[in-house]
C-alpha cells in the first residue's frame, strides 16, 4: 500500500486531534446518533487536554454529510487536525468497528489505512466493436471529503480519476449479407474496422496504464472486441489484464451482477498481491537476506532507509510503544537510543503510529497481513473454497519488513535471537 498521500498529515505540527467516527445515516435518527457519538468522543478528547477551538473544527468536519451514500456496512470518517487546521479528512467505505479519539504528537491514521488496504486502483475497459469506454477508478476506496460536498479518492483528484471514449473513426462496423464478391469485400472492411478500433483502444489503455499505474486492467463487453483489444495490449497492460463478463458500454457497466463480479475480481487482485508480499518475505527471511523480522530489526532498517514494505499484523488493541524525535526516521525502542542519535526531547508514542510515520518518511509501503492462524481460520470459513495461496505469515512480535537492499550492517533474519533480547520482540498491531 502506497503511503505518500499521508505525507502532509505527518508533516503537520503536533499535537494533533485524531477522530474516527461512525457517521452512518441509514434512517431518520442517523443524524442525531452521529451527533451523540461525536459528543462522547469530544468529552474524551477534552479529558486528554485537546484545545476547544481545534475540537470545534474537528466536530464540524467529522459530522458534516460527505455527500456519499452509505453502503450496506454504513460509513465512517477519519479527521485529523491541529492548531493549523484540518490535515486529513477521509470518508471510509464502511462504519469502523469502534469509534476512537486521540490527542497526541502523532496522528492516528490506522483506521483509514485498514480501509485503504481494501482498495484497488483499476482501469475498466468496456468494449464493443465501435471502440470502448475507459475508466480509471478505485474500487472500495477510501475518499477525501471535499469542502463543497462530495469526495475524492485519496491521492487523486476525483473518485473516478479519468474517463475516455476510445476507438477509430471508421463507421463500417456491421457485417451485412450483400452477396458475391462484394460481400467478402464488405466483411473484410468490417473486420479491418474492428481491428483498427481495437488497436486505437489498446493504445489508449497502454497510455492510461503508464500514467495512472492501475493494479489491474478489467476488460468487459463484446467478446470479439475484448479479444481483439487484449491481443493488441502492450506488455505492461497485457500482464495486468483480466476479463470480467457481464459488463459493457452505457448501462451495461452499471448492472448489479457485473458490479459483484467486478468486486470479486478486485478482491482477488488484492489477495494475490498480499500472497506475493508474504511469499517474498518468507523467502528472504529463509535466506537471511533482504528481510527484517521483529520490532527491533525493523526499526533499525527503517532508521537506515532500507525498508521497501513494512509488514504488520492487524491488532488495534496493541499497547506497544516506541520513542520518536521530530524527524520521521528518528524512531527507536528506547529513549536512550534516541538521545544517542542527538534527539533532545524524545517522545513515547504508539508503535504502529511511529512505524507508519517512519514508512512514510522513508518512502516505504505498508502491508497489513493476517497471521498464519487467522489465515487458517478464514480458509476454514470459506465452505471448502480454497484461496489462491496462503497470505498468512508469522512475524516475530507482529512486525517485519521486506528490504530494498542488504549489506553487512543488515541483521540476519532467520532467528529472533539476533535481537539480543527476545523479550523486546513485543507485539505490534496495525
Amino acid at each position: 500500500m502506497d503511503l505518500q498521500w499521508l505525507a502532509p498529515t505527518f508533516e503537520a505540527q503536533g499535537p494533533l486531534v485524531s477522530v474516527t467516527l461512525d457517521v452512518s445515516r441509514g434512517d431518520e435518527s442517523g443524524e442525531h446518533e452521529v451527533a451523540l457519538r461525536w459528543r462522547e468522543l469530544r468529552r474524551s478528547l477534552e479529558e486528554q487536554g485537546a484545545p476547544s477551538d481545534v475540537l470545534d473544527v474537528v466536530g464540524e468536519r467529522a459530522t458534516a454529510p460527505s455527500g456519499r451514500s452509505d453502503g450496506e456496512g454504513g460509513s465512517g470518517r477519519t479527521v485529523v487536525a491541529g492548531e493549523g487546521g484540518v490535515v486529513l479528512d477521509v470518508v471510509l467505505p464502511s462504519a469502523p468497528a469502534s469509534d476512537s479519539a486521540l490527542f497526541g504528537p502523532l496522528p492516528d491514521v490506522l483506521p483509514a489505512l485498514r480501509a485503504a488496504a481494501g482498495s484497488t486502483r483499476y482501469l475498466l475497459v468496456a468494449a464493443d466493436r465501435q471502440g470502448a469506454d475507459l475508466t480509471v477508478a478505485v474500487g472500495n476506496g477510501v475518499t477525501t471529503a471535499l469542502a463543497d460536498g462530495g469526495d475524492a479518492v485519496v491521492g487523486t483528484s476525483s473518485q473516478v480519476t479519468e474517463t475516455r471514449t476510445s476507438g477509430s473513426d471508421d463507421d463500417v462496423i456491421h457485417k451485412v449479407p450483400v452477396g458475391g464478391i462484394g460481400e467478402h469485400s464488405h466483411e473484410r472492411r468490417v473486420e479491418d474496422s474492428w481491428e483498427r478500433d481495437a488497436a486505437a483502444v489498446a493504445s489508449d489503455v497502454d497510455d492510461l496504464v503508464t500514467r495512472h499505474h492501475p493494479e489491474v486492467v478489467v476488460l468487459t463487453g463484446d467478446q470479439t472486441a475484448v479479444s481483439l483489444v487484449r491481443e493488441r495490449l502492450g506488455g505492461r497492460a497485457s500482464g495486468l489484464a483480466v476479463v470480467v463478463g457481464g459488463g459493457g458500454r452505457a448501462d451495461g457497466i452499471r448492472d448489479d451482477a457485473f458490479g459483484r463480479a467486478l468486486g470479486e475480481a478486485l478482491a482477488e487482485v488484492r489477495t494475490r498481491a498480499l500472497v506475493a508480499t508474504a511469499d517474498s518475505f518468507r523467502q528472504a527471511r529463509g535466506q537471511d537476506a533482504d528481510a527484517a523480522d521483529g520490532l527491533e530489526d525493523t526499526v533499525a532498517m527503517l532508521q537506515r532507509g532500507q525498508v521497501q514494505d513494512v509488514l504488520l499484523h492487524d491488532d488495534p488493541t496493541s499497547t506497544t510503544t516506541l520513542w520518536v524525535g521530530p524527524e520521521a526516521l528518528q524512531v527507536a525502542a528506547t529513549r536512550e537510543d534516541l538521545l544517542e542519535m542527538g534527539v533532545e526531547e524524545p517522545v513515547q508514542v504508539r508503535a504502529d503510529a511511529a512505524l507508519v510515520r517512519a514508512a512514510v518518511g522513508g518512502g516505504a509501503g505498508l502491508v497489513l497481513v493476517p497471521d498464519a492462524r487467522s489465515a487458517a481460520d478464514a480458509e476454514a470459513d470459506e465452505d471448502g473454497v480454497e484461496p489462491p495461496a496462503d497470505p498468512g505469515v508469522e512475524l516475530a512480535g507482529g512486525v517485519g519488513a521486506v528490504l530494498r537492499w542488504s549489506d553487512a550492517g543488515t541483521p540476519g533474519t532467520g532467528a529472533a535471537s539476533m535481537s539480543g533480547d527476545g523479550s523486546r520482540l513485543r507485539d505490534v498491531g496495525a
